[in-house]
C-alpha cells in the first residue's frame, strides 16, 4: 500500500502519547512561545527535545514555524483545534519570505524568527511570551515602559526560542534578576503602543497619538507592514549616516527615529529632512524628487502599500515648497495625476515644448517619468509625483538685469535669493538666471499695492527703501528686512516712484526692526559667510554639521545659521591640509600618508555633489608634528 504523506502524518501523530501536562495557548501567545513554555512546564531543558519526541526532524525543529500537525499530537488535539486557538502556523502563500504573526503575514526580516526578546514583566505577570516580542522592533515593552531583554547578561549570547525556559538562558542563567531599564520617552512608547495594538488588532490609544503629534489619521488606515516598512526604512538611513554598532541598538535607533520622524507632524519631518537628507541633495538637478532620489525611492517607490503613505508624500512636497525652496512647482504637472500614462507627443503638447526639448528634460530629470517603449517609434511616459519647473513665455534676466528692473543694489537681491527668500516658479535655463514673471511678482509684493501718483512729502522721520539699502549693515540684514518688506510684516506709508526703491518707511519702524535683527543673529554666522572663510562648498557645510564640527542654530523667522562660538573653535584648531601641501611644497596624499604614519587624527569630508572630491583638515596643534614651524603655524592662523 503506498503512503501519502497525509497518512504518514496521521500514523507519527496516533504514535504520539500526550504530554502529562498539555497546557492550552493563550489569546495573543506566540507559537515559539507556547512550546517553550510547554517544554519548560514538561521538565524539558530544551524545546529541541520535545519537538523531537513529536517526530519532526532538526530542520521542522528549528524552523520559525514547527509544523503544527505534528505538534498537535503532544496536547491531544488536531492542527485545526491549534489553529482555531490562535497559534500561527507557516505562511503558505509567501513560503521563506514571510512569516504568519498573530494571524499577519509578515516579511520574515521584520522578525526575530531565532533569536527571541521578553519582556520579564509580561512574563512575571501573565505567565507567557506574546506575539508582539517576535517582531524586530518590539525593542521595549509598551504596556510596562521597559526595554525588552534579548541578551542573556550571563553568556552574552542572544537569547534563543530553544532554552530552558521563559525567564532562562541556554546557559542556566536566571534572567528574572535582571532589572529593566525604564523607558521615559512618551512618544517611542506611543509607537510601539500603535505597533502592538495593530499586530493584536486592538483599537489605537488616539488620545496618546495625539498628544506626541503623530498624523492619527494616516495611522489609523496604515497596515502593520506598512509602519513595520517604516521603520526599517528609517533604520536603514541611520546605518548609512552613522554606522551604528550592534543590531539591537540598530533596531532601537531605527525605532527612535521613527518616534522623532512623526512627532509634531510634519515639523519634525521637516527638520529630519533638512538635516539628515539635505547634506546629500542632488542640486544638479531641478526636481525634490530628483535631489532627494534616494529617500523618495525608498519611501514612495519600494513600500507595497504606497498609497497608505500618500500623508508622508505630501508632507515630503511641503518640505520642497516651504522649507527648503531650492526646487519648484509645475502648475501644469500638477493638474496631471501621479501614475498617468500618455504619449510623448502628449506630455510635450501639455507642456507646451517640443518633443526635443521634453526628451532632455527627461534625461535631465527636470521631469520625473518612467518611459516604456511600445515599439520602434512610440514610447509611453508613465508620471510620477515631482515637483519640476512651470514653463511660460517671458524674458530671462541676469542677476544685474533684475536688480535694474527692481532699483535694488545686485548684492542686495543675490543675498535675498541665496537665503531662499525668492520665489522662482517659471524656468530658465541656466538656473542662475531671473525669470521676468517672477521678478513682476517680486515687484507687485515690494510695492504693496501702492501707486504712484504724486511725489510723497519726506520729512524728517521718514526713510526710503534706496536709503535704507545704503545703511552701513551687512547685505544678509538688509534681504532679510526686504523680506519683511514683501511680506508686508513691514508697511510702507508711501511712495516717491513706481519702484521698489521709492517706497516711503517711518524711520523708527525700520530701526526698530532691524536692531531686532542685529540681537536675533548676534553670535550667529550665515552659511555664506561660513562658505567664503572656510571656502568650501554647501554639502561640505552640510556634512561638517552633520557630523557635529560646526553647530547650527534655526532662527525663527531668519533660517539656519552656524554659531560663532562653534565656527571660532573649528577655524582655530583646525587648517585645510591643501594649505600644509602647498606651505610644504609636496601633495596632499603625501600630508595625508605623513598624518597616518604619526597617527595624527584627520576630518575627511567627501563631498556629496563630486565623490571624488575630499576636504581633509588637520588639527593646527599637530603641525609641528608635520615640520611646519611656529611662524608658518601663526601664518596659517591669521
Amino acid at each position: 500500500m503506498k503512503h501519502t504523506r497525509e497518512h504518514q502524518v496521521l500514523t507519527v501523530d496516533d504514535s504520539i502519547q500526550p504530554l502529562v501536562i498539555t497546557p492550552s495557548p493563550v489569546k495573543g501567545e506566540s507559537l515559539p512561545g507556547f512550546i517553550l513554555r510547554t517544554a519548560e512546564l514538561n521538565g524539558y531543558d530544551s524545546p529541541m527535545k520535545l519537538l523531537h519526541y513529536a517526530g519532526m526532524d532538526d530542520n521542522e525543529a528549528r524552523s520559525a514555524r514547527p509544523p503544527l500537525d505534528k505538534l498537535a499530537g503532544l496536547y491531544g488535539k488536531t492542527a485545526a483545534e491549534l489553529k482555531a486557538a490562535g497559534l500561527d502556523s507557516a505562511d503558505t502563500q509567501h513560503t521563506g519570505r514571510h512569516l504568519q504573526v498573530m494571524g499577519h503575514s509578515i516579511p520574515s526580516m521584520f522578525t526575530r524568527s531565532k533569536h527571541a526578546g521578553v519582556c520579564l514583566e509580561c512574563v512575571e505577570a501573565h505567565g507567557y511570551i506574546d506575539g508582539f516580542h517576535e517582531l524586530k522592533y518590539a525593542v521595549a515593552c509598551p504596556m510596562h515602559q521597559i526595554r525588552t531583554i534579548n541578551t542573556c547578561p550571563s553568556c552574552q549570547q542572544l537569547l534563543s526560542w530553544h532554552r530552558a525556559g521563559l525567564t532562562r538562558c541556554r546557559c542556566g542563567a536566571d534572567l528574572s534578576q535582571i532589572a529593566p531599564e525604564k523607558l521615559n520617552n512618551p512618544a517611542m512608547l506611543a509607537l510601539l503602543g500603535i505597533l502592538y495594538a495593530k499586530l493584536m488588532r486592538q483599537p489605537l490609544n488616539t488620545e496618546q497619538i495625539e498628544d506626541c503629534g503623530f498624523p492619527l489619521a494616516a495611522i489609523e488606515q496604515m497596515s502593520i507592514q506598512t509602519l513595520l516598512s517604516m521603520i526599517y526604512r528609517f533604520g536603514l538611513f541611520n546605518n548609512k549616516h552613522n554606522h551604528s554598532g550592534a543590531d539591537d541598538d540598530a533596531d532601537w535607533m531605527a525605532v527612535k527615529t521613527t518616534t522623532d520622524v512623526l512627532s509634531d507632524w510634519p515639523h519634525r519631518f521637516h527638520d529630519y529632512l533638512e538635516q539628515v537628507h539635505a547634506p546629500s541633495a542632488n542640486l544638479k538637478v531641478s526636481g525634490l524628487r530628483g535631489q532627494f532620489n534616494s529617500f523618495y525611492e525608498s519611501f514612495f517607490k519600494n513600500i507595497r502599500q504606497d498609497n497608505e503613505l500618500q500623508f508622508m508624500r505630501e508632507a515630503f512636497i511641503s518640505f520642497g515648497q516651504n522649507r527648503w525652496r531650492q526646487a519648484s512647482m509645475h502648475p501644469k504637472l500638477s493638474q496631471l495625476s501621479s501614475g498617468q500614462a500618455m504619449g510623448m507627443q502628449q506630455l510635450a503638447n501639455q507642456l507646451g515644448v517640443q518633443p526635443s526639448t521634453l526628451r532632455k528634460m527627461i534625461a535631465d530629470k527636470v521631469i520625473n517619468v518612467e518611459v516604456n517603449e511600445l515599439n520602434a517609434t512610440r514610447k509611453l511616459v508613465t508620471l510620477s509625483v515631482q515637483q519640476p519647473f512651470e514653463f511660460a513665455s517671458g524674458s530671462r534676466w541676469s542677476l544685474k538685469q533684475a536688480a535694474q528692473q527692481l532699483d535694488i543694489p545686485v548684492e542686495i537681491l543675490r543675498a535675498y535669493r541665496s537665503h531662499g527668500y525668492y520665489e522662482a516658479k517659471h524656468f530658465v535655463a541656466p538656473m542662475h538666471m531671473f525669470h521676468e514673471r517672477d521678478i513682476e511678482v517680486l515687484h507687485k509684493r515690494l510695492m504693496q499695492g501702492m501707486q504712484f501718483k504724486v511725489p510723497f512729502l519726506i520729512v524728517k522721520h521718514h526713510i526710503t527703501l534706496a536709503q535704507v539699502m545704503r545703511l552701513k549693515i551687512s547685505s544678509e540684514m538688509k534681504a532679510m528686512w526686504l523680506n519683511a518688506v514683501s511680506r508686508r510684516q513691514i508697511l510702507a506709508v508711501g511712495t516717491t516712484s513706481a519702484l521698489p526703491s521709492g517706497l516711503v518707511f517711518d524711520v523708527h519702524n525700520v530701526k526698530s526692526y532691524l536692531d531686532k535683527i542685529k540681537i536675533a543673529l548676534h553670535n550667529t554666522l550665515s552659511f555664506n559667510e561660513v562658505q567664503s572663510e572656510l571656502k568650501i562648498n554647501r554639502s561640505t557645510l552640510f556634512a561638517l554639521v552633520k557630523h557635529g564640527l560646526l553647530t547650527k542654530a534655526y532662527l525663527q523667522p531668519y533660517g539656519l545659521r552656524i554659531t560663532e562660538n562653534s565656527f571660532n573653535y573649528f577655524n582655530n584648531n583646525m587648517t585645510v591640509c591643501r594649505e600644509v601641501a602647498l606651505l610644504k611644497n609636496t601633495t596632499q596624499k603625501a600630508v595625508l600618508e605623513l598624518c597616518r604614519q604619526m597617527r595624527i587624527p584627520v576630518i575627511q569630508i567627501r563631498s556629496s555633489s563630486h565623490r571624488s572630491q575630499v576636504t581633509c583638515w588637520i588639527p593646527k596643534f599637530k603641525l609641528n608634528l608635520l615640520g611646519v614651524g611656529l611662524g608658518i603655524q601663526h601664518l596659517l592662523a591669521a
